[in-house]
């Protein structure tokens, strides 16, 4: 079965994207600072690695945003696969060469298709708010932190809005390269359940 990743970059004081995204600073203002180590990848085989096992994807969840700052830098889907853009404000599906959106307005219709259509593969959650929802909801099984060794000071914070409840992750995977450091948690299903 597949499981669902929340796996991002964000800086050590927590911004996943900088301040200001917007069409024309889609990672936000200084944001693209965050994802050097993807640029660098032919100089790190650490992080060559990770790239290669991002690519096990079978579908994806997306929120509205990321699609609306996205889709003109993909110009397609971000990975080849279905993707499910969660929103309030669904258009009509959207085929593209790689992939199709389906717009979803319900975060657990959005998890059960997007597993069933990842099969096997790993199901990727893109954008904070979707993370936050899918965290809230019990629905994430890896929370995967690659940590740009950066403060940006300013921008979108990966976990500002989860409540107080505690969230209780196992570590089982800490890899470093020269560009960010790589933290792989399982989220504990025997913590209690958030509401």
């Amino acid at each position: 079965m597949a499981r669902v990743l929340l796996d991002v970059t964000m800086s050590l004081d927590g911004f996943m994207a900088g301040p200001n995204v917007s069409v024309e600073h889609p990672m936000g203002e200084g944001g693209l600072r965050l994802h050097e180590w993807l640029f660098n990848t032919s100089t790190s085989e650490v992080d060559a690695g990770i790239e290669r096992e991002m690519s096990a994807t079978g579908a994806v969840v997306l929120g509205r945003r990321t699609f609306d700052v996205g889709i003109n830098v993909w110009n397609d889907t971000p990975f080849p696969v279905p993707c499910f853009v969660l929103t309030h404000d669904p258009l009509a599906e959207r085929v593209e060469k790689s992939g199709t959106f389906t717009f979803v307005t319900d975060v657990r219709d959005a998890h059960a298709r997007a597993v069933a259509a990842a099969g096997d593969q790993d199901v990727r959650l893109m954008g904070a708010e979707v993370g936050q929802q899918f965290l809230a909801a019990g629905l994430v099984d890896e929370v995967r932190i690659q940590l740009a060794p950066v403060l940006l000071g300013a921008g979108r914070r990966l976990f500002e809005n989860l409540g107080t409840e505690h969230i209780e992750l196992e570590r089982f995977r800490t890899v470093e390269s020269p560009y960010v450091t790589h933290l792989w948690f399982r989220v504990r299903r025997d913590a209690p359940a958030r509401s």
